[in-house]
């Protein structure tokens, strides 16, 4: 957790400070009593009104004591709180920003639910319990521990050696203990994943869930995993709680062996009173420390298990990894240099590609210039949308190059490259906020006039001016209060305000009525007179007036060529597409 920590250094030097002040009070206070007893109320030598102003001078010290205890554990807390917060406040940054910078193929690995409990739950809450004990608990119990020891061995060293004797059993108690926490605390954070991962997954197919009516199979699923974590938590917490009172059993044994020896050496060994009642009290105060240190290796056993996972997600390697910065290109620079010496806008060399558990492309190469309308048809898993994502760098290749503006796409910055497109999904995510937030996040630093711009182009307008708050409507999570057509113009002013290079329309049409395919194709059309545009096409009488269309089946382009000569080639895969969507 240092690098986390690193910049909060000053206030958890603070922190450890105040604790080691808190312990040297907490240690001298039983200290107090043995001469409050022995060389006040139980001297010879005073006269009984000097015995009192002793005593009361005493007195008056171990509330001092108490005072400067109280206010500096506070001050001390307050420091340790901040320190703690800002270091997670780091964790939870660095994880975040390393999660978003990862590739396609992580998130085919790890469900949002389980990476949302990684940041932000069980995990994360028992890194911070772990670490106030550490940080404000342990430098004042270590001070307090010498302390009372080294006063305890003066005293007595027979009574010293049995309250070691104590601790040493219940340290070994507390070993046996530790393994078994380990494994339930790490069985408990996964059932927790889990139950996160069917929450989150269910929440965002909310709609499909009211579409098939299956709110009963839902919330029995629900139950199940919720059951599960039920019983984990259960078990974790009762045998943490168990395991923890065998210790606290050694100690009343301890203690009463204790006291009994103490007796016998007031009665034969002439230990006095006083020495009894110091030793006693601090005795209390180091068994409760090795109650305290106990119950923190319970602690660190599941702050581990926690912390094991977000480590593991945070030394993943991504599958897109970045160049050195110094080494990166610059895509303005290198499209200038593209287009004047005549080269592809977006080109495929000798490509090998395929997912985890199927092949897409084989030796397949490709070209798309400037300027130019292409669209790719073909059956599902043919490759379509697979071309679009390997552009983007979604993905990387296994063999050959893709390249953009004439060099390989590895040798830009991922952001960089990923502005230069512009994409207009099947399936459009609205966040939650207004319309205008919604487009405007494709560009956050746009004018109004190029946001205004971009809503008319994308006809966002036929629809925004009939809602009661204009663009400033708010929309919830996924814009269920928008139509299909709606969020695809949206997606489309996002596109266009974003001013790239290329634009993309992976199948932006596929699931619309008439009048909002209409409404979009009239975009599409426009943006093709100014812009290099790829569209994946379903419904093929959207792409009537494109340059050239590319027919894939299998990973590979069996066709290429205009709407009017593929529409009309006997026997061709075009023309059975046709005939497909026709009948």
């Amino acid at each position: 957790m240092w690098p986390y920590i690193r910049e909060h250094k000053k206030k958890l030097i603070f922190c450890i400070i105040s604790s080691l002040l808190v312990g040297i009070c907490v240690a001298v206070q039983p200290l107090v009593i043995k001469y409050i007893v022995d060389s006040g109320i139980s001297n010879p030598d005073l006269a009984d009104n000097e015995k009192i102003r002793f005593v009361g001078t005493l007195c008056t010290l171990y509330i001092i004591l108490a005072v400067s205890r109280v206010f500096i554990w506070r001050a001390g807390f307050s420091k340790m709180f901040r320190t703690l917060e800002g270091a997670l406040f780091n964790l939870r940054s660095k994880f975040f920003s390393h999660v978003q910078q990862m590739g396609m193929k992580f998130y085919e690995n790890n469900s949002a639910g389980e990476l949302f409990n990684c940041i932000m739950g069980t995990p994360m809450a028992n890194i911070k319990n772990y670490m106030s004990q550490i940080f404000m608990g342990v430098p004042y119990q270590v001070v307090s521990l010498v302390i009372s020891l080294s006063a305890l061995l003066y005293y007595d060293w027979i009574m010293t050696l049995i309250l070691l004797a104590t601790a040493m059993v219940m340290a070994l108690f507390n070993k046996l203990a530790r393994r078994k926490m380990r494994y339930l605390h790490t069985e408990y954070i996964k059932s927790e994943a889990e139950a996160s991962k069917y929450l989150t997954d269910t929440l965002n197919g909310m709609d499909a869930v009211k579409i098939y009516s299956i709110e009963d199979k839902t919330y029995q699923n629900f139950r199940q995993v919720l059951t599960n974590m039920y019983e984990k938590g259960v078990d974790a917490s009762t045998s943490q709680q168990k395991e923890s009172l065998k210790p606290e059993l050694i100690q009343y044994i301890g203690t009463a062996v204790v006291y009994f020896v103490g007796a016998i050496s007031c009665v034969y060994r002439h230990v006095s009173v006083g020495e009894l009642y110091a030793f006693l009290s601090s005795m209390a105060s180091i068994l409760g420390i090795m109650i305290t240190w106990l119950n923190i290796g319970l602690q660190k056993s599941s702050a581990e298990s926690g912390l094991r996972k977000i480590v593991a997600v945070l030394n993943t390697k991504s599958a897109t990894p970045e160049k050195e910065e110094h080494r990166q290109r610059s895509v303005e620079v290198e499209r200038e240099s593209a287009m004047s010496k005549g080269k592809p806008c977006i080109e495929f060399q000798n490509i090998n590609f395929a997912y985890e558990n199927r092949n897409i492309f084989e030796d397949f190469s490709c070209a798309i210039h400037y300027g130019e309308s292409v669209a790719l048809v073909g059956g599902s898993g043919s490759g379509k949308s697979t071309f679009s994502k390997l552009a983007m760098r979604l993905y990387d290749v296994q063999e050959g190059s893709v390249l953009v503006h004439g060099k390989d796409v590895r040798d830009y910055s991922i952001h960089d490259l990923r502005v230069s497109f512009g994409i207009v999904p099947q399936s459009t995510f609205i966040f939650y906020g207004s319309i205008w937030d919604n487009i405007k996040i494709a560009r956050p630093d746009a004018s109004n006039k190029d946001i205004i711009n971009a809503m008319e182009i994308a006809h966002v307008h036929e629809f925004v001016n009939d809602l009661d708050n204009g663009w400033n409507t708010i929309v919830g999570d996924g814009g269920l209060d928008l139509s299909g057509g709606q969020k695809q113009r949206i997606a489309i002013a996002r596109a266009v305000l974003g001013n790239p290079d290329v634009l993309i329309f992976d199948e932006a049409t596929s699931a619309l009525d008439n009048i909002s395919e209409r409404a979009i194709q009239d975009a599409m059309e426009t943006l093709m007179k100014s812009h290099t545009v790829i569209i994946i096409a379903h419904r093929l009488s959207t792409i009537r007036n494109v340059d050239r269309i590319l027919v894939f089946d299998h990973g590979k382009v069996v066709e290429e060529g205009t709407y009017d000569a593929l529409s009309k080639k006997e026997g061709g895969h075009f023309a059975e597409l046709l005939k497909i969507a026709e009948s």
